[in-house]
């Protein structure tokens, strides 16, 4: 029996009022009793003086006790032992804290429909993900899958030959082709592009749109906002994605589709860079991995990767309260200047 009560993650529908209420919302996940029992099994406490404060901390002391990837990318860490009571705790506190099994979209329907990409392998779960969505009820008007100029490595190649996925080069070519498998889309999609993604992947973008009958289905790679330091992050990516291809607007709703581990800070971000910025309804869901019916694609959920996931719950959790206050004391901000920097 799950030793703590669900809290809630912070809630957005598209109305400037709400972001009195995401400050409340992340005053309360922050210092719920999870987050608490968390910090006392670690030999922490929240200092108790105020959100802000207690986020800093939160920040600090999970940089030191939670912080297992060391630079590394999330597949490229490997799991670090913890005593029995310790995991049990972990798992507890991380499904009440919304890193848990897939959650039902709140709405009927959508305006968009979001996937992020990733590794090759889940791009082809979130994609199916989607689309079990749209074919049980949830209605949306654009499916946008969105990804970058990543190169595919090891890992991706190894999950595309598995499944028979013709993924193509970079992260975008398999998100595209996980959509193209998803929705049972054929034909040719009308294409934009610009740039060099072999000699200046930070400069280079691409959007692949398929007609399919009331929805639209779209693939979409972004350019870097700093282009001679990095490829596009997610938060490059959505910003191009809202600015430069669907126009996002005011009254517009987004579902946000993830892996479940990864929905908290997913869910901050994209209110914090989408949803405050834009005035759009925001929700998240994630598709569990340790329950998909691919043995090659299942992957079981350990106690240190849920740490590392609580921390990055914390930091944009932390990035979101900035952004809503912000947006309290200047509502007329511009998007540019209304979004934080990573």
């Amino acid at each position: 029996m799950p030793e703590f009560a669900p809290v809630r993650l912070p809630h957005y529908d598209g109305r400037a009022a709400r972001a009195h209420s995401l400050l409340a919302d992340v005053a309360a996940w922050s210092g719920s009793e999870p987050i608490r029992e968390l910090l006392r099994h670690f030999g922490g406490a929240l200092p108790g003086t105020g959100t802000a404060e207690d986020l800093a901390y939160l920040d600090s002391f999970s940089a030191v006790h939670w912080d297992f990837r060391a630079g590394r990318e999330r597949h490229e860490t490997a799991p670090e032992p913890l005593g029995p009571e310790q995991e049990r705790v972990v798992a507890d506190a991380a499904l009440a804290l919304g890193l848990g099994a897939e959650v039902k979209p709140r709405l009927e329907h959508y305006t968009h429909v979001l996937v992020l990409g990733g590794l090759v392998s889940s791009c082809v779960f979130r994609t199916r993900f989607a689309a079990e969505l749209l074919a049980g009820g949830i209605g949306a008007d654009h499916v946008t899958g969105v990804g970058g100029f990543r190169p595919l490595g090891g890992p991706d190649l190894e999950s595309a030959a598995l499944t028979g996925l013709d993924g193509g080069e970079f992260e975008v070519d398999a998100i595209e082709a996980s959509l193209k498998r998803a929705f049972a889309i054929a034909g040719d999609p009308e294409v934009s592009e610009g740039g060099d993604p072999h000699r200046a992947p930070g400069r280079a973008w691409k959007v692949a749109t398929y007609e399919t009958g009331p929805v639209t289905v779209r693939a979409v790679a972004a350019p870097s906002s700093q282009p001679d330091l990095r490829r596009a992050d997610t938060v490059d990516t959505c910003r191009f994605w809202a600015d430069e291809v669907v126009d996002l607007a005011p009254g517009d709703s987004v579902l946000v589709v993830t892996s479940a581990p990864y929905t908290a800070f997913q869910h901050c971000d994209a209110i914090a860079h989408m949803g405050l910025p834009y005035g759009c309804a925001i929700d998240t869901v994630g598709v569990d991995p340790a329950t998909l019916p691919e043995p090659h694609f299942r992957k079981r959920h350990t106690a240190s990767g849920y740490l590392q996931e609580i921390r990055s719950a914390i930091r944009s959790m932390r990035r979101l309260y900035q952004a809503a206050y912000n947006a309290i004391q200047s509502p007329t901000r511009t998007v540019e200047s209304a979004a934080l920097p990573r």
